[in-house]
Parts: structure tokens; C-alpha cells; sequence
């Protein structure tokens, strides 16, 4: 099974759904949002999330069979384990955002730090791509890596997360 890069989601090779557009809305008790999921060029529903804390809701368009849908569902996983629609919806949005940041950091030749723990992976920042094992130590020291004991910070270096730590240092 396919892992997406950003969220370690394991989904099926077929069929691919993904988010191909978002729009949130920051107000001060959460966070809305409205996001297009697509299979291939088709769009087949919307994810919506109020911002109040309920789960994430799949809305499908037309004559889409929601059942091709669940199914993906059922077949995903993270860390090994079944994921629920809502989760899906969630990390699949999750995924499309950091891509999105991403691409907009590599074109100004910069890129994100992540932290991965035990429990879970957050971004923690932006940096200047570092290309060398000192250009990574310098990084990590100057920045203060990880921020939390125990975690392992990476950068995207164009194709993968990279540990920030040298090769002879991890």
C-alpha cells in the first residue's frame, strides 16, 4: 500500500481520491473549512467541518457511490490500524495543506522542519533547504532542534522527509 508523505495515511493503489482544493475560515472558536475530494479529474464531494469539534463530514455530488468511497475508507490505514471517514477526510486534507505550504516554501528555496514523536508529527518551522550534513547541524543548533526531548526533526528536502540529523549522527 501506497503511504502518503505527510501524514503516513496508508491507502489502496486504486483508487486514488485526494483533495484538490480548501478553504478554512480562522475565527476565534475553531476552525471551518470546505474541501473538494476528487478521484482523478472528478470531482465526487466535499469534505465540511463546522469548526465546533464534531468530526468531518463527507458530502458526495450527483450520482457519486458513496459506497466506492467507504470502501477506500475501510482500506486505509495509519500506523497499521483502520482509519474512520472522518479521520480520512481529516488526513487527507491534512496532506493537500502541508503539500501546498510546501510547494510555496520550495519556491523560495526554503523548506519546513517537522517534529515526530510518539504522538504524532507537527511542523515546527521554516528554513533555508540545508544541502550538506554541517549545513543540517548548524540548523538544528541554531534552531533549537528538536524542541521537544525525544523527537526527531526532519526537513522536506524535495521528495522525502530527511532527518536533520546527519547520516553519521542518527
Amino acid at each position: 500500500m501506497p503511504t502518503l508523505p505527510h501524514t503516513g495515511l496508508q491507502t489502496p493503489d486504486q483508487p486514488r481520491y485526494e483533495v484538490t482544493a480548501c478553504r478554512e475560515l480562522i475565527l476565534l472558536r475553531g476552525t471551518p473549512f470546505l474541501a473538494t475530494i476528487s478521484h482523478g479529474h472528478r470531482e465526487i464531494g466535499t469534505a465540511q467541518n463546522y469548526g465546533d469539534g464534531d468530526l468531518t463530514e463527507f458530502v458526495p455530488h450527483g450520482d457519486f457511490d458513496t459506497a466506492d468511497f467507504a470502501s477506500f475508507a475501510d482500506a486505509c490505514r495509519l500506523d497499521g490500524k483502520p482509519v474512520n471517514l472522518s479521520l480520512l477526510l481529516d488526513l487527507l486534507i491534512e496532506e493537500y495543506n502541508v503539500a501546498r505550504s510546501l510547494r510555496a516554501q520550495l519556491r523560495n528555496g526554503r523548506t519546513m522542519l517537522r517534529e515526530v514523536t510518539a504522538d504524532g508529527t507537527r511542523i515546527t518551522g521554516t528554513a533555508a533547504i540545508p544541502d550538506t550534513a554541517a549545513g543540517r547541524k548548524r540548523l538544528r543548533e541554531a534552531l533549537g532542534q528538536p524542541l521537544t526531548p525525544g523527537a526527531v526533526t526532519e526537513f522536506w528536502n524535495g521528495t522525502s522527509w530527511e532527518p536533520l540529523t546527519g547520516a553519521s549522527e542518527s
